[in-house]
């Protein structure tokens, strides 16, 4: 059964928090949500203080700071250029967050840790679920798998959370590139034979929370139902944009193939979506639609003139 207090899992209030990646969309969306919260006290550190690349600075600057709760949002996340950049990828997501998981533990603190859906290779039809094979087609999933491996290792008190196709404000993704195309042209081009599940930067630190209140949750899918292809994904950001009032040249979404896009180096998975039952046995909350937090990330856009 769940654990309904966060008191019984962590210290008593604050919780002093270290933020990895703030700047980034994920972390952003902790550092908003967590700002003058109740519970957690939030401490951030600057690239030149606490380098992933850096094993002996990562290890120097946890040694000299008290905290409780580690939330990693900092990743290698460039997916063809981790095909040309193996070791980077493999020291920031792989061999950094084992570290930080091991120093976590040392002191009893426990770690918060985001994965990836490509983990998956794509081959099977339908959501995978947390205990499904993973096998990853490109250097950037095998990177994440293996961070994913050393964390778990570490401590059994670590969170280990895999998202999917990400998006939210402070920084352009998806959601922009459709938006930008169909402000400009008269035709977007989106892949239809690409199967996911979006998630909603904003709605992860709210997830985060309530499987804090869980005694080693473990890994866990958190993704917005329900899975999609890209089309869908693009046709829900058009939708949302007019109902919103932008002043589109199109509405709507030309299917193009996978194989058909220019410049992908990186193999990815087909079919990626991910099953999120085991968030909601555990927490008792159902993730809430993608299109309606896409609904609500598009409102708190200014719309264009």
């Amino acid at each position: 059964m769940p654990v309904t207090s966060l008191s019984e899992i962590l210290p008593a209030a604050p919780c002093r928090v270290i933020l990895l990646g703030g700047n980034g969309l994920l972390g952003g969306a902790f550092r908003r949500a967590w700002a003058g919260h109740s519970r957690f006290s939030v401490t951030e550190f600057p690239r030149a203080e606490l380098n992933l690349t850096r094993l002996d600075q990562i290890q120097q600057t946890l040694d000299r700071t008290d905290f409780d709760l580690l939330i990693n949002a900092a990743a290698y996340t460039q997916v063809d250029d981790a095909e040309v950049q193996p070791d980077l990828a493999m020291a920031v997501n792989a061999h950094a967050a084992g570290l930080l998981a091991e120093l976590c533990a040392a002191r009893r603190a426990r770690m918060v840790h985001f994965s990836t859906d490509y983990v998956f290779d794509g081959q099977q039809s339908g959501p995978y679920l947390e205990t499904d094979p993973a096998s990853p087609l490109n250097t950037y999933g095998r990177s994440k798998l293996e961070g994913e491996q050393r964390v778990a290792a570490a401590s059994p008190h670590h969170l280990i959370l895999r998202l999917a196709w990400l998006f939210g404000p402070g920084r352009d993704a998806f959601p922009e590139w459709v938006l930008q195309q169909a402000l400009r042209q008269d035709e977007v081009r989106v892949v239809s034979d690409k199967t996911g599940s979006p998630t909603y930067s904003e709605d992860v630190p709210a997830g985060v929370e309530a499987l804090l209140a869980v005694a080693d949750p473990g890994l866990v899918h958190l993704v917005n139902g329900p899975a999609g292809s890209w089309q869908e994904y693009g046709q829900g950001v058009l939708d949302a944009a007019t109902v919103c009032g932008w002043p589109l040249r199109t509405n709507r979404v030309t299917p193009v193939a996978l194989s058909s896009l220019p410049g992908l180096t990186a193999r990815r998975p087909v079919q990626s979506a991910l099953d999120t039952a085991k968030f909601t046995r555990l927490t008792g909350l159902t993730p809430r639609p993608w299109p309606e937090a896409m609904a609500d990330h598009l409102a708190s856009k200014p719309v264009p003139v």
